[in-house]
């Protein structure tokens, strides 16, 4: 047997499953394409673990979100992670009190600032940019959250030019007439900050200054 990624003799999951439907596989691809990229290396790390002992079936795909979740809490030990009953909130429509789930795949707060984030395995369509800003727009419709800071990651794309993982710049592309009116729209309006998997670091920095910042 021959495993579809380089690390497969490692992968709990691959003599009882195999390899088929799993993400680690096609993440390598970024993580080769990046080979100075420790930040991405130890996400890599992270999502290989997840994928080697979690796969449960054949098209059971593994997702990146709580191997990020992870490295952002080992990388910013302040933060705290909400539990899904802060993600429940009320709004008043038409004198009818509606209630909404706020839609991220997680959500963390220090020191009274809050902080979101959304993850798209492929992150650069107009669906996924446009569900985002949606959700975003809605969160700030919330007054305790009116001031809180929500982020969009995208990992890759089916773009030629994107393949090897996104970066921040592959939102402001202007042939990307699909996608790049809506992110600057949407990004002057501070709903959101658009970001690829490729800017982990400098995400992970920006949300260090927000919670260090007094404001």
């Amino acid at each position: 047997m021959e495993g579809k990624c380089s690390r497969w003799k490692e992968c709990e999951a691959v003599n009882q499953i195999g390899c088929s439907g799993c993400g680690f596989q096609h993440f390598e691809k970024i993580l080769e394409a990046n080979k100075n990229n420790q930040i991405l290396e130890s996400l890599g790390n992270k999502f290989f673990s997840l994928c080697s002992k979690q796969r449960k079936g054949t098209g059971g795909r593994v997702a990146l979100d709580k191997p990020i979740k992870e490295l952002l809490m080992e990388e910013i030990s302040e933060l705290k992670e909400l539990s899904s009953n802060y993600l429940r909130v009320k709004l008043t429509i038409k004198q009818e009190e509606v209630d909404f789930k706020i839609k991220c795949e997680g959500a963390f707060q220090y020191n009274g600032k809050y902080i979101f984030y959304e993850v798209k395995g492929y992150g650069d369509n107009t669906n996924d940019v446009l569900s985002a800003i949606t959700a975003a727009q809605l969160l700030k419709e919330i007054p305790k959250y009116k001031d809180s800071h929500y982020f969009y990651i995208g990992i890759s794309s089916g773009k030629k030019d994107y393949k090897e993982g996104l970066k921040r710049g592959a939102f402001f592309d202007k042939s990307r007439v699909g996608v790049t009116p809506y992110v600057k729209w949407a990004e002057s309006k501070g709903f959101l900050k658009f970001y690829g998997i490729i800017d982990i670091k400098d995400l992970l920095e920006e949300i260090k200054n927000i919670i260090q910042s007094k404001s």
